[in-house]
């Protein structure tokens, strides 16, 4: 998968690197943690700048890895931890930590 700067990119260019995560060749899967229930993967791009969530109906989107973001008024921060997707979460001075997925 590459791309430019994310930041340079538009919403086409976000939705082009999202479709390159195949959900049954994913790096990640959700039999733990906080999605466990659910029917998602997980890739993490080439330059290793953005995570790619996948569904099992093909529904993806992409967020920053490695880097703090906010959403929704929560500041976020996706990382690696051994073979664990990880993301902490900040609301209201309070950091959560949740287990996304594994790797295969």
């Amino acid at each position: 998968m590459s791309c430019g700067s994310p930041a340079l990119a538009n919403i086409k260019d976000e939705f082009q690197r999202a479709q390159g995560c195949d959900y049954f060749k994913a790096d990640f899967v959700s039999d733990v943690g906080v999605y466990k229930d659910s029917e998602v993967r997980f890739c993490i791009s080439d330059d290793q700048q953005e995570l790619i969530y996948v569904m099992a109906m093909g529904t993806s989107w992409v967020v920053p890895f490695n880097r703090q973001y906010r959403s929704k008024g929560l500041l976020s921060f996706n990382t690696l931890e051994e073979n664990r997707l990880v993301l902490y979460q900040k609301n209201g001075g309070v950091v959560q930590r949740k287990v996304l997925g594994r790797r295969r």
